[in-house]
């Protein structure tokens, strides 16, 4: 029961960085603002789980609620849950309920766990909570708001997760903006996901609902213009409309430079089988920097793909992605899962190399999470596998790979990401996998373990560190191309770091170099922010590069 006659609520949402802004909160503040026949003062209070807990609650007591909403999600349950005794003493009469997906799957444990909560709404709120707020403000039972979870003496109730039939209000407003400073913003121009993969929340129960093209237009410069460096949309398969994600891809490539202002990357979530000939010919006219696709490709294993429910014709997937990398136009992010179902880690050492060799700027190795109302947590006899029982449900071991093989591939992972995917040593990569014979697996392999050897003994290695590291466990491995390893090294960190001074390790003792930087000093390209001067030796007349 709310007695105020104008409602204080607060919409919370606690995310993983401070970079991260928060998209749902302002969703359900704008559909509060629609649906609700009540007047009511709503506030967005953000926060993030590198801060206390006590900081974020401070802030949302200051606030005094009458209705609190907290989003809900993998990271931040845990920080949510220590924050609700703390909001309870200090707001007796507050109500109190959660949203998002980690609550909206677990309601019934988190209501009998979690006292402090009143309601949980399942699935998509914008209409349920503004019925929800009128109910309470009127004085009217709950009972029929869809997707309300509560107890009811000493049972709870539950509901099947809400879905709207179409898409819901603009989130963006005035307030929405002054709260963004700079940080990555998102954009929603469809939900749901016409895909039903075993690992994955998207493509259950809902059905796919766009807004307008007008309407995505409008966003789209709206967040383009708002400082912002990126804006990420969110749709689960952007380009599961081929037509409609190229003629979205046509709009941000044709206001580049004028509604777009030059620094504004857009990222896109796509289905790579999915990229059809006349998007890849769009695509090549986009300015280098302005499109990152982000392309789920999870597994090669045709057996494991069958298993999760993913169809995917891999040899187009791989035609397309080679297509795509090859235009240089756009930069690719390509994501594989470790710990699905029929996968071993034969195969997934094999995938490893074959998405490699395509080079993508990224190659993220992520683990699977067997999350809460997917199929795969659901289905236990169909998926035997063992995971963490906290968030994020990580998977430990299965039929198919021993927990002993899951900590070899989060070596793998720890190299990928400090030499390739951190963009540091791509070049270096690149040229070992091609010369020496060696799979990028192997390779990844034992340069991540050296890493974590020199990390037991030195804690987290500084770059110096690490390119001292890389250097001395290359030249070991091949010890025949010294030269090579070195010059190539130069030239990643000469390329990628803000920097004069060459690592130790790198250096050589050659007059020449002190009469090369003068004369680049004279002809005024060290005035013009070079940073780094070196000479290459492993050709065959010594070569001299800056950046």
């Amino acid at each position: 029961m709310v007695k105020n006659l104008r409602p204080r609520i607060v919409l919370s949402a606690v995310a993983s960085q401070y970079v991260h802004s928060a998209l749902a909160p302002w969703c359900l503040k704008a559909g509060i603002e629609q649906y609700a026949l009540t007047a009511c003062d709503i506030h967005v209070v953000e926060g993030t789980i590198n801060e206390t807990a006590q900081d974020v609650t401070k802030r949302i007591i200051a606030q005094a609620p009458d209705i609190l909403g907290i989003s809900c999600y993998i990271w931040n349950i845990v920080f949510v849950c220590d924050m609700l005794p703390r909001l309870r003493q200090a707001l007796p009469a507050c109500v109190i309920l959660l949203g998002g997906p980690e609550s909206t799957h677990r309601a019934e444990e988190l209501l009998r766990t979690c006292p402090q909560i009143d309601y949980i709404l399942a699935g998509e709120g914008e209409k349920p909570l503004a019925q929800l707020v009128d109910a309470l403000h009127m004085r009217k039972a709950v009972e029929k708001v869809p997707g309300l979870c509560y107890r009811c003496g000493e049972a709870v109730r539950t509901q099947p997760a809400y879905a709207h039939d179409t898409m819901q209000p603009s989130p963006y407003c005035g307030d929405y903006f002054a709260q963004l400073n700079g940080r990555i913003a998102y954009l929603e121009t469809s939900r749901g996901c016409p895909f039903s993969c075993a690992f994955c929340l998207s493509g259950c129960r809902e059905k796919v609902r766009c807004v307008s093209m007008e309407r995505a237009q409008c966003e789209i410069l709206l967040l383009a213009g708002s400082g912002t460096k990126t804006v990420k949309l969110v749709d689960r398969t952007f380009n599961a409309n081929p037509a409609r994600a190229r003629a979205m891809f046509e709009f941000v490539i044709g206001e580049y430079g004028r509604g777009i202002p030059k620094n504004v990357c857009f990222h896109f979530e796509i289905g790579g089988d999915l990229l059809d000939d006349e998007t890849l010919a769009l695509l090549s006219t986009a300015p280098p920097g302005l499109i990152q696709m982000e392309i789920g490709l999870q597994s090669f294993n045709a057996e494991t793909l069958f298993a999760v429910n993913r169809v995917t014709d891999i040899t187009r997937l791989i035609d397309r992605l080679q297509r795509l990398i090859a235009l240089q136009t756009v930069r690719v992010h390509i994501d594989l899962i470790a710990g699905l179902p029929k996968e071993d880690v034969k195969s997934f050492a094999r995938g490893v190399d074959r998405t490699f060799l395509l080079f993508p700027q990224t190659l993220q190795l992520g683990f699977l999470k067997v999350l809460p109302g997917s199929a795969m947590r659901e289905e236990e006899q169909k998926y035997p596998m063992q995971y963490d029982a906290a968030p994020p449900y990580r998977v430990r071991s299965t039929p198919w790979l021993t927990q002993e093989e899951l900590v070899t591939l989060s070596v793998v992972e720890r190299a990928l990401d400090r030499l390739y995917n951190s963009g540091r040593f791509t070049e270096t990569l690149k040229w070992l996998t091609q010369k020496t014979g060696e799979t990028p697996y192997r390779l990844l392999k034992k340069a991540g373990d050296a890493i974590i050897l020199a990390e037991k003994k030195a804690g987290t290695l500084s770059l110096e560190a690490l390119t001292q590291v890389t250097f001395d466990h290359m030249i070991g491995l091949y010890p025949e191309h010294r030269a090579q390893i070195r010059d190539l090294m130069l030239i990643d960190r000469i390329a990628t770091t803000a920097t004069k001074l060459i690592p130790l390790c790198l250096q050589k003792t050659d007059n020449r170099l002190a009469l090369a930087k003068a004369t680049l000093n004279r002809r005024g390209l060290g005035q013009k922010g070079c940073r780094a001067v070196g000479i290459l030796y492993s050709v065959e007349t010594p070569l001299l590069v800056w950046a």
